[in-house]
């Protein structure tokens, strides 16, 4: 069965419990805060190649709703 995840943005944690209340009994469904912080650090020289056959980071699309809407909706299998 196909789930939903829904995450928003810690700036907008009355849409967060907006969310919850309202899907509060749907099944399959979450709602999380995104509580990550962006903190990169800068070097003087470009990285080395990446090793990783895949990127963690691979959903810029979602990273950057929620940046612009406060808000996301993502598929999990």
């Amino acid at each position: 069965m196909e789930r939903l995840l829904f995450i928003v943005a810690d700036a907008r944690r009355d849409l967060y419990e907006a969310l919850r209340k309202v899907l509060a009994s749907e099944k399959g469904v979450e709602v999380i805060l995104d509580r990550r912080v962006i903190r990169r650090r800068h070097r003087e020289q470009p990285p080395a190649a990446e090793k990783r056959r895949f990127g963690r980071r691979g959903r810029s699309l979602e990273d950057a709703e929620v940046h612009a809407r406060g808000w996301t909706v993502v598929r999990l299998p």
